[in-house]
């Protein structure tokens, strides 16, 4: 769907939920040290709380084949 200087977007399908989700992938070189990993994570826990209509929700975090 789109690229940027942090990441990579897909539409995906997650079948858990069984809808089509928004798939940030980060790119490699933007997140090297376990410290930059830890905040990324502290970040998506922090926004996972927020609801608001003009927010996109946020329903998981995770690292996959080397990227978060």
């Amino acid at each position: 769907m789109g690229r940027g200087s942090f990441g990579e977007v897909y539409r995906a399908f997650d079948p858990t939920l069984q809808r089509h989700v928004a798939l940030k992938l980060l790119l490699p070189r933007r997140v090297t040290q376990d410290e930059d990993v830890s905040a990324l994570f502290r970040e998506a826990r922090a926004l996972a709380r927020v609801r608001h209509p003009n927010v996109v929700s946020i329903y998981g975090v995770d690292r996959y084949g080397g990227r978060l």
